[in-house]
């Protein structure tokens, strides 16, 4: 009984947080323009107080992956600005995967168990699958951006998944996405869509990357059968 009021607990706290955000002016300082008209005070701040800066920057941007708040990309973008290429792709590399982590977890604590048990007959053979090669899944799912992030980890969450694993994969998935964003952040003034950065013939190549693991199982499979 204990068990289940935390989980409601945590349920109506992850809610709160979300109103606060979307019905606050809040959501106000984390839109394209306010950003692009603040760049110089970002960039002179940063250079005033450099760890803070970083630590702030990067505990907004846990925060933002762990809620699934609609504002990666922008703060991706302002990373490469601020940061530069190297530091703003460690940064947003690790905070976007903690984020994602924390969000798993608390998915998986909430909603794993009863999941598990509602549909166990029905999962059985997705729940073999994943354990013996979720590897291949995760890093698909990661590296077409097609599928939002929150979702991924919604369901991944929801299956026999490892944390370290998740993890890892998450980790190397979301590294080229991350990859073409902090680096469009070097011309964030003069960027006036999301659009404008990952173009057609770019989502194609992160889908035909995404085909990849999957045809990488597939063989893995073939090479198995005739063993």
């Amino acid at each position: 009984m204990l068990l289940n009021n935390f989980r409601y607990f945590i349920i109506f706290c992850i809610f709160l947080l979300i109103l606060i955000f979307f019905f606050s002016d809040l959501k106000n300082f984390f839109t394209l323009n306010y950003v692009k008209e603040n760049l110089i005070y970002f960039r002179l701040y940063y250079e005033e107080n450099i760890y803070l800066f970083i630590l702030v920057f990067s505990l907004i941007y846990i925060i933002s992956s762990a809620l699934s708040f609609p504002f990666a990309t922008l703060l991706s973008l302002l990373s490469g600005y601020i940061f530069g290429f190297s530091l703003g792709a460690l940064i947003v590399s690790l905070c976007s995967t903690v984020g994602a982590s924390i969000a798993f977890l608390t998915s998986k604590y909430l909603f794993y168990d009863y999941i598990q048990n509602r549909y166990k007959k029905q999962l059985v053979t997705i729940n073999n699958e994943f354990i013996n090669e979720g590897i291949f899944y995760i890093f698909a799912l990661r590296l077409v951006p097609v599928f939002p992030f929150f979702v991924v980890n919604i369901v991944t969450s929801l299956l026999p998944i490892k944390l370290i694993t998740f993890f890892w994969v998450s980790i190397l998935g979301m590294f080229p996405a991350t990859l073409v964003y902090v680096n469009a952040g070097k011309e964030l003034s003069k960027i006036n869509s999301f659009s404008d950065i990952l173009s057609f013939q770019v989502l194609i190549s992160f889908s035909l990357i995404g085909i990849l693991p999957l045809a990488l199982k597939f063989l893995l499979k073939k090479i198995r059968r005739k063993k």
